[in-house]
């Protein structure tokens, strides 16, 4: 009786284990536009009357997945299954695109959809890379991304190309993910100084 009972209990026991679920972070790209910036756009022709539509950016197969990336070498890489992104990059991109340039009141319009209108320009891009690299000799950020503005004939008028490696001090996610952000903040920036060089004389 004794070994019946204390197979029914290793049987439950082994089920309730199977049945626990593993918990999963889950992580957003997320940035505040600096305002001090906002004076490199200072101009009598801003906001420029356009309507700017930021599409969702298209993304190397690798890292179109919910799973943040972690490469070990060139020919190796996990994929992190728990921690995820709450929105993957190639949205969460475009939705930081349109804050950070309604904050600066860029344009008369820039949203990431026009329903009734066609937009004067587009902005898209590429995801080449964004993972943790983690090896014995370094850990650190790899973020390689290109953002296009293009007119309605989709010919690329402005391109920044961003390609940045940031050591992690602290290789957890969530300093990760801050670093990830900060660097886009930063590039972003770069990307609309070009934006307006060129609208200011066309």
């Amino acid at each position: 009786m004794n070994k019946i009972k204390l197979s029914v209990i290793t049987l439950l026991l082994l089920l309730a284990s199977c049945s626990v679920k593993t918990m999963k972070n889950h992580y957003i790209l997320s940035y505040l536009p600096n305002p001090a910036n906002a004076e490199k756009f200072v101009s009598s022709k801003i906001p420029f009357d356009y309507k700017v539509e930021v599409q969702n950016f298209e993304m190397n197969r690798i890292y179109d997945r919910n799973s943040i990336v972690i490469r070990q070498s060139l020919h190796k890489l996990t994929f992190d299954k728990k921690n995820e992104w709450a929105l993957r990059p190639d949205k969460s991109i475009p939705e930081l695109l349109v804050y950070h340039i309604n904050s600066l009141n860029l344009f008369k319009e820039c949203k990431t959809d026009f329903f009734t209108t066609s937009p004067d320009y587009y902005i898209s891009g590429m995801i080449s890379n964004i993972e943790i690299y983690k090896s014995e000799e370094a850990t650190f950020a790899h973020v390689k991304v290109s953002i296009e503005l293009r007119d309605r004939s989709r010919n690329i008028l402005v391109r920044h190309d961003i390609d940045q490696k940031a050591e992690l001090e602290n290789p957890d996610i969530p300093f990760f993910i801050k670093t990830v952000s900060d660097i886009l903040k930063v590039e972003t920036d770069l990307f609309l100084v070009k934006v307006v060089d060129f609208l200011k004389y066309h």
